[in-house]
């Protein structure tokens, strides 16, 4: 609880992923008591959908604030990455996110069901960390989603050589990619995901024939999800005020996934939502300010956004735009990963069936 004037305030943290486990734990340091509600089950060993577990090495960072160590959830240093036959450097790793998240959750107010939404109890602040669901937020201004299929597999190579992690998007049509995640004991995360894309499970047996002279593939499981790619900008509204017929209904505050802090071009979320929820701790309970911060802070996911938009128009006779180009280099330099530029402009087609294959 939190005091607000001479009465307590009750908060609840709707959503027990990666932005509500941290913003729970942030506040908490600051001796705001949340109750924090876990709904996820998504029928699968892990209870998670659709997720590579990959993550920028910073991550680090977010993970020391709340006095935890980022070797303790490492599974595979992914130092060098193929980029549809290009080799590069990266900081990039692979965590155990359900590890993490328990971690995250520990000696917390911890309810293992879903928040109601038609019946949420006496809340004054409700946090919608729900992601895609967004189960307590408005509809947003303008959505967009992109759908995944992952598998889990054993991977056993045919003669010495590993199965390295990569990247793959010239062969995938529509604006989508196949990734490879290495797991650590010969298991990886291969998956696919992509806008206008309803072939994800032909896509990915084409990848396991094209490659059985070279390795063996034995799953292990599979799952299913969507990933909000719209940004925050397009997300809009994430808050909305106390009020309702008698004046009595909570506040409702986004945060993460769910007011979609997602990069439009990868999918990749899980240090945008430690980021999101990091500003939402720093501006409580100030909406209007965490409202600013978060559409400067991910600006240019709206900009990745709207390059979408273009490369979905019908009629469109051209391919990417030299800004569009731009955009996606300043996407891989923000992942930390070092493609010249003359590269980075050429191999736009991992996102485009418009751009010529390298």
């Amino acid at each position: 609880m939190a005091d607000e004037g001479c009465r307590e305030v009750r908060i609840a943290i709707a959503g027990a992923g990666i932005a509500g486990t941290y913003i729970s734990h942030l506040l908490a340091k600051r001796g705001i008591e949340t109750d924090l509600y876990d709904g996820r089950d998504q029928g699968t060993p892990c209870r998670y959908r659709s997720c590579g577990w990959g993550a920028p090495s910073g991550i680090g960072h977010y993970l020391a604030a709340v006095d935890l160590d980022l070797e303790g959830y490492l599974m595979d240093s992914m130092s060098s990455m193929e980029f549809d036959g290009l080799i590069a450097s990266t900081p990039l790793c692979t965590i155990n996110k359900p590890r993490l998240l328990r971690d995250l959750a520990a000696g917390l107010a911890l309810h293992h069901h879903p928040l109601d939404r038609h019946d949420p109890g006496d809340y004054d602040i409700i946090v919608d960390a729900t992601g895609i669901c967004r189960a307590f937020l408005s509809p947003c201004r303008s959505d967009l989603v992109l759908p995944t299929l992952q598998h889990r597999m054993k991977v056993e190579p045919v003669g010495d050589a590993p199965l390295i992690a990569g990247v793959y998007g010239n062969r995938i049509p529509g604006l989508g990619y196949l990734w490879i995640f290495p797991l650590g004991n010969g298991e990886y995360h291969i998956g696919v995901g992509g806008i206008r894309l309803d072939q994800h499970e032909r896509i990915l047996e084409q990848y396991y024939e094209a490659n059985a002279h070279r390795y063996t593939f034995t799953p292990v499981c599979s799952c299913r999800g969507n990933v909000r790619v719209a940004s925050p900008y397009y997300s809009q509204p994430f808050s909305l005020p106390q009020g309702g017929m008698d004046g009595t209904s909570p506040r409702i505050i986004g945060v993460g996934e769910s007011i979609g802090t997602v990069a439009p071009f990868t999918g990749e979320g899980i240090i945008y939502s430690l980021e999101c929820a990091r500003i939402l701790a720093a501006c409580w309970p100030d909406q209007d300010r965490y409202k600013r911060t978060v559409l400067a802070q991910f600006a240019w996911m709206r900009r990745e956004r709207e390059t979408l938009e273009y490369l979905l128009l019908e009629g469109k006779e051209t391919g990417p735009r030299l800004k569009d180009r731009w955009r996606f280099y300043l996407n891989a330099r923000r992942s930390g990963i070092r493609l010249p530029l003359a590269e980075a402009f050429r191999r736009m087609g991992s996102l485009s069936r418009w751009v010529e294959n390298p």
